[in-house]
């Protein structure tokens, strides 16, 4: 007797929950989110601005090593006096040197450059993300929900419990384009006269 009472009022319960439940599929909402088609331009134009930064110290440090090259081989002339050997031999390696520490300091600024792109992509995600959760919280007060899951997080749920299309629009974003197109029986050819 206390089992069947315990299990109907976890079924009361859950009943009531789910009537103050909605789901939202934030992946959808932030994709059609005013914001990301120009946040997208944003990081885009960062990464190519980045890319043209890396390329060109890529070819600098490229035009260096040829030229370090080119003077090893020169020094490695037999025809040349141990005096003017010893000093292409000097200067190649303080070349190398000043090659070695250019490199590393290029593989410290693209690092640095692929955190910035990171950390420009996280702020405008939260930026949009924070938005979204207002619109959220301002439509389930106003709806008397008591709880919105997101998507998903669950594995099946009626689709009359999803505000995702509400919570686009909130957001300013555009409306999820109808399948316009026909079953199978409706593009059979007409009939011949």
């Amino acid at each position: 007797m206390k089992s069947a009472l315990f299990a109907l009022s976890l079924f009361i319960a859950a009943a009531t929950f789910a009537q103050g439940m909605a789901i939202v599929d934030m992946e959808a909402v932030l994709a059609r989110h005013p914001n990301t088609p120009n946040d997208k331009k944003l990081l885009e134009d960062t990464l190519a601005e980045f890319s043209k930064e890396r390329d060109t110290l890529r070819e600098t440090l490229n035009a260096k090593r040829a030229d370090l090259e080119k003077q090893v081989k020169e020094a490695q002339n037999p025809m040349l006096a141990p005096a003017k050997v010893e000093e292409l031999r000097q200067q190649c390696e303080a070349k190398y040197t000043e090659l070695q520490r250019e490199s590393e300091a290029a593989e410290q600024k693209m690092a640095g450059r692929s955190r910035e792109l990171s950390e420009l992509e996280a702020r405008l995600i939260k930026r949009t993300t924070q938005e979204i959760q207002a619109h959220i919280t301002a439509y389930a007060k106003k709806r008397g929900l008591d709880a919105v899951i997101y998507k998903n997080a669950v594995a099946y749920v009626k689709p009359a419990l999803d505000i995702t299309e509400p919570i686009v629009m909130l957001c300013g974003g555009k409306s999820e384009p109808k399948d316009t197109s026909k079953g199978a029986e409706e593009l059979k050819a007409p009939a011949k006269p």
